[in-house]
Protein backbone atom coordinates (compact mmCIF):
# COMPACT_ATOMS: atom_id res chain seq x y z
CA UNK A 1 0.00 0.00 0.00
CA UNK A 2 1.20 3.45 -0.90
CA UNK A 3 1.50 6.20 1.69
CA UNK A 4 -1.10 8.79 0.62
CA UNK A 5 -0.27 11.36 3.30
CA UNK A 6 0.38 14.82 1.95
CA UNK A 7 3.97 15.95 2.04
CA UNK A 8 5.05 19.49 2.84
CA UNK A 9 6.27 21.67 -0.02
CA UNK A 10 9.98 21.07 0.67
CA UNK A 11 9.47 17.28 0.41
CA UNK A 12 11.71 16.62 3.39
CA UNK A 13 8.99 14.68 5.12
CA UNK A 14 9.04 17.11 8.05
CA UNK A 15 5.93 18.87 9.21
CA UNK A 16 7.46 22.34 8.91
CA UNK A 17 9.81 23.88 6.39
CA UNK A 18 13.47 23.62 7.24
CA UNK A 19 14.65 26.58 5.15
CA UNK A 20 13.78 30.20 5.82
CA UNK A 21 11.37 31.68 3.27
CA UNK A 22 11.50 35.29 2.09
CA UNK A 23 8.44 36.16 4.20
CA UNK A 24 10.06 34.58 7.24
CA UNK A 25 13.28 36.46 6.49
CA UNK A 26 11.30 39.71 6.43
CA UNK A 27 9.70 38.74 9.75
CA UNK A 28 13.17 38.11 11.21
CA UNK A 29 14.48 41.45 9.90
CA UNK A 30 11.54 43.38 11.30
CA UNK A 31 11.51 41.46 14.58
CA UNK A 32 15.14 42.30 15.24
CA UNK A 33 14.97 45.92 14.06
CA UNK A 34 11.73 46.70 15.93
CA UNK A 35 12.55 44.58 19.00
CA UNK A 36 10.70 45.97 21.99
CA UNK A 37 8.80 48.52 19.90
CA UNK A 38 6.34 46.36 17.96
CA UNK A 39 4.42 43.28 18.97
CA UNK A 40 4.87 39.98 17.18
CA UNK A 41 1.46 40.46 15.56
CA UNK A 42 2.41 43.90 14.18
CA UNK A 43 5.63 42.46 12.81
CA UNK A 44 3.83 39.53 11.17
CA UNK A 45 1.40 41.90 9.46
CA UNK A 46 4.25 44.12 8.26
CA UNK A 47 6.06 41.02 6.99
CA UNK A 48 3.08 40.18 4.79
CA UNK A 49 1.03 37.71 6.81
CA UNK A 50 -2.75 38.15 6.84
CA UNK A 51 -4.18 40.26 9.68
CA UNK A 52 -6.56 37.54 10.81
CA UNK A 53 -3.80 34.99 11.32
CA UNK A 54 -0.89 37.29 12.13
CA UNK A 55 -0.95 36.58 15.86
CA UNK A 56 -0.89 32.82 15.25
CA UNK A 57 1.87 33.14 12.63
CA UNK A 58 4.01 35.24 14.98
CA UNK A 59 3.54 32.74 17.80
CA UNK A 60 4.45 29.85 15.52
CA UNK A 61 7.48 31.62 14.03
CA UNK A 62 8.82 32.31 17.53
CA UNK A 63 8.34 28.68 18.60
CA UNK A 64 11.70 26.87 18.32
CA UNK A 65 9.98 23.49 17.97
CA UNK A 66 8.08 24.57 14.87
CA UNK A 67 10.57 26.92 13.22
CA UNK A 68 13.99 26.24 14.71
CA UNK A 69 15.87 28.03 11.91
CA UNK A 70 13.81 31.22 12.36
CA UNK A 71 14.31 31.25 16.13
CA UNK A 72 18.00 30.45 15.74
CA UNK A 73 18.47 33.37 13.33
CA UNK A 74 16.56 35.74 15.62
CA UNK A 75 18.60 34.61 18.64
CA UNK A 76 21.85 35.07 16.73
CA UNK A 77 20.94 38.58 15.60
CA UNK A 78 19.65 39.65 19.00
CA UNK A 79 22.87 38.39 20.60
CA UNK A 80 24.77 40.74 18.28
CA UNK A 81 22.43 43.58 19.23
CA UNK A 82 22.90 42.84 22.92
CA UNK A 83 26.63 43.32 22.48
CA UNK A 84 25.92 46.72 20.92
CA UNK A 85 23.37 47.61 23.59
CA UNK A 86 25.55 46.55 26.50
CA UNK A 87 26.84 49.30 28.71
CA UNK A 88 30.36 49.39 29.99
CA UNK A 89 32.57 52.16 31.27
CA UNK A 90 34.77 52.43 28.19
CA UNK A 91 31.87 52.57 25.72
CA UNK A 92 30.11 55.20 27.80
CA UNK A 93 33.26 57.30 28.12
CA UNK A 94 33.85 57.14 24.38
CA UNK A 95 30.23 58.01 23.54
CA UNK A 96 30.19 60.95 25.94
CA UNK A 97 33.49 62.20 24.52
CA UNK A 98 32.15 62.04 20.95
CA UNK A 99 28.98 63.90 21.93
CA UNK A 100 31.03 66.52 23.77
CA UNK A 101 33.28 67.05 20.73
CA UNK A 102 30.28 67.49 18.41
CA UNK A 103 28.60 69.85 20.88
CA UNK A 104 31.77 71.95 21.15
CA UNK A 105 31.95 72.25 17.34
CA UNK A 106 28.32 73.39 17.18
CA UNK A 107 28.74 75.81 20.07
CA UNK A 108 26.42 73.88 22.37
CA UNK A 109 28.49 74.49 25.45
CA UNK A 110 25.76 73.44 27.87
CA UNK A 111 25.61 69.99 26.28
CA UNK A 112 29.40 69.80 26.24
CA UNK A 113 29.58 70.74 29.93
CA UNK A 114 26.96 68.14 30.83
CA UNK A 115 28.89 65.45 28.92
CA UNK A 116 32.05 66.41 30.72
CA UNK A 117 30.23 66.24 34.05
CA UNK A 118 28.84 62.79 33.22
CA UNK A 119 32.29 61.59 32.14
CA UNK A 120 33.66 62.83 35.47
CA UNK A 121 30.94 60.98 37.39
CA UNK A 122 31.58 57.85 35.35
CA UNK A 123 35.28 58.17 36.08
CA UNK A 124 34.58 58.47 39.80
CA UNK A 125 35.61 62.11 40.15
CA UNK A 126 32.30 63.16 41.65
CA UNK A 127 30.34 61.53 44.39
CA UNK A 128 26.66 62.29 44.44
CA UNK A 129 25.12 62.08 47.84
CA UNK A 130 21.45 61.96 48.46
CA UNK A 131 20.36 62.00 52.03
CA UNK A 132 16.90 61.20 53.16
CA UNK A 133 15.87 60.89 56.73
CA UNK A 134 12.91 58.81 57.63
CA UNK A 135 12.52 58.20 61.30
CA UNK A 136 9.82 55.68 61.85
CA UNK A 137 9.95 54.32 65.32
CA UNK A 138 7.36 52.70 67.47
CA UNK A 139 6.49 54.77 70.52
CA UNK A 140 5.45 53.11 73.69
CA UNK A 141 2.48 54.42 75.65
CA UNK A 142 4.91 55.98 78.11
CA UNK A 143 6.78 57.75 75.27
CA UNK A 144 3.51 59.13 73.92
CA UNK A 145 2.51 60.39 77.35
CA UNK A 146 5.92 62.07 77.75
CA UNK A 147 5.46 63.85 74.40
CA UNK A 148 1.97 65.05 75.43
CA UNK A 149 3.39 66.37 78.73
CA UNK A 150 6.03 68.34 76.79
CA UNK A 151 3.30 70.00 74.71
CA UNK A 152 0.84 70.49 77.60
CA UNK A 153 2.76 70.98 80.88
CA UNK A 154 -0.35 70.94 83.07
CA UNK A 155 -3.60 69.02 83.09
CA UNK A 156 -5.48 72.33 82.75
CA UNK A 157 -3.55 73.19 79.56
CA UNK A 158 -4.49 69.84 78.06
CA UNK A 159 -8.18 70.17 79.04
CA UNK A 160 -8.33 73.75 77.68
CA UNK A 161 -6.88 72.67 74.32
CA UNK A 162 -9.36 69.80 74.10
CA UNK A 163 -12.27 72.12 74.95
CA UNK A 164 -11.14 74.63 72.31
CA UNK A 165 -10.89 71.82 69.78
CA UNK A 166 -14.40 70.57 70.61
CA UNK A 167 -15.91 74.05 70.35
CA UNK A 168 -14.46 74.41 66.87
CA UNK A 169 -15.66 71.00 65.74
CA UNK A 170 -19.13 70.68 67.25
CA UNK A 171 -21.91 73.16 67.70
CA UNK A 172 -23.49 73.03 71.12
CA UNK A 173 -27.02 71.67 70.53
CA UNK A 174 -28.60 73.35 73.55
CA UNK A 175 -27.17 76.74 72.59
CA UNK A 176 -28.47 76.33 69.06
CA UNK A 177 -32.01 75.42 70.20
CA UNK A 178 -32.02 78.51 72.47
CA UNK A 179 -30.92 80.64 69.53
CA UNK A 180 -33.80 79.32 67.40
CA UNK A 181 -36.32 80.13 70.12
CA UNK A 182 -35.12 83.74 70.26
CA UNK A 183 -35.48 84.18 66.48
Amino acid sequence: MKNNKKRPPDNTGKKYLTEITSKQRKFIDLYCSKFGEWSGTQIAIAAGYEKGSAHTRATELLDWRKYPKVVEEIDKRLADFRKLWSIDKDKSMAALFKIKEKADKKGNYGVAAKCEELRGKLGGLYIERLQTMNINKELSEEDINDEIRKIFPTKEDFERSQKDLLEGLYVDESAESDKKKKD
